[in-house]
C-alpha cells in the first residue's frame, strides 16, 4: 500500500491518494479496482485483512484507489471542505470556490481520477467499483444520477447528506447499489437508507440491502466491506 500526491486541474490543488496493490500486483494483468471516498481510511487494517483474503484465495487480488477527502476546517465556519465537496448545494455561500466544489470535485473523480492514477502505476482496469460511507457514499449516489454506468457496483454504507427519492433511471441503464447501515446508527439515517432501498425495490430497480451490526464507525465499515468484496468481487 503506497499514498502519493495528485495535483488536479479540477480542484486546482494537490489531493493525497491512497492505493492498495496486492501482493504480487503484475501490469500485464487486468484487475477489478475500487475507487473509493475518504481515502485516508483506508489504512493497515484493510491492508492486513485484504492480504489475508488473497492468501487464503478467497477472493481474486483486486486493487483499491483512494482518493482523500479534504477535512481541513473552513475559517470561521463549524464545517471542513469535504462538506462542500461531498454534498451539492450544501449551504448557500457567496464564496466562489465553496459554491463550485461540488461539480469541480465530481469532475474530478468521474474525469480525471481514475485514468490519470490508472496510468501512473500501469493499471489494467478489468471491472470498476466505488465504495463509500456516510456524506462519500452520498457522493456516489449523486453521481450515481449522473454516470450510472461510470461503476459496475456502487457499495454505499450509511448514506449520508444525498436526497435519496425521485431518482430516475432507464431500466436497461442503471446504477446496481449495496446499501449497508449500521442497527445502532441514528434513527434518521437508517430510516432514509431504508426508504431508499424501497424506492429501488418498488421501482423495480434490483439493488442488494441489509444491514450490519454496528454503528457509524469505520471499523464497523471495514467489517462490512470484507464481507461484501467476498460476496461481489469472487
Amino acid at each position: 500500500m503506497k499514498e502519493i500526491d495528485f495535483r488536479s486541474k479540477y480542484l486546482n490543488e494537490s489531493r493525497k491518494v491512497t492505493i492498495y496493490l496486492a501482493e504480487n500486483f503484475n501490469s500485464k494483468k487486468k484487475y477489478n479496482v475500487i475507487f473509493c471516498t475518504d481515502g485516508q481510511f483506508i489504512n493497515r487494517d484493510y491492508q492486513n485483512k485484504l492480504d489475508s483474503l488473497f492468501t487464503t484465495l478467497t477472493v481474486k487480488p483486486f486493487v483499491i484507489i483512494g482518493a482523500h477527502s479534504n477535512e481541513k476546517e473552513i475559517p470561521n465556519t463549524y464545517f471542513s471542505y469535504r462538506n462542500y465537496e461531498y454534498v451539492e448545494d450544501f449551504t448557500e455561500t457567496v464564496d466562489i470556490d465553496l459554491s463550485n466544489r461540488f461539480q469541480n470535485h465530481l469532475q474530478f473523480f468521474v474525469n480525471e481520477l481514475q485514468d490519470s492514477i490508472s496510468k501512473r502505476i500501469s493499471l489494467k482496469v478489468k471491472h470498476k467499483y466505488f465504495y463509500g460511507v456516510s456524506n462519500g457514499a452520498g457522493f456516489g449516489v449523486n453521481m450515481a444520477k449522473r454516470y450510472p454506468k461510470l461503476f459496475d457496483k456502487f457499495f454505499v454504507y450509511s448514506i449520508a447528506g444525498e436526497k435519496l427519492k425521485n431518482n430516475k433511471w432507464n431500466m436497461t441503464n442503471y446504477p446496481f447499489f449495496v446499501i449497508r447501515y449500521g442497527d445502532k446508527e441514528n434513527s434518521v439515517l437508517v430510516e432514509n437508507n431504508i426508504l431508499f432501498s424501497e424506492y429501488l425495490k418498488n421501482n423495480n430497480y434490483s439493488n442488494s440491502f441489509h444491514p450490519y451490526s454496528g454503528a457509524h464507525k469505520r471499523e464497523d465499515w471495514l467489517k462490512q466491506f470484507i464481507k461484501d468484496v467476498r460476496e461481489f468481487l469472487q
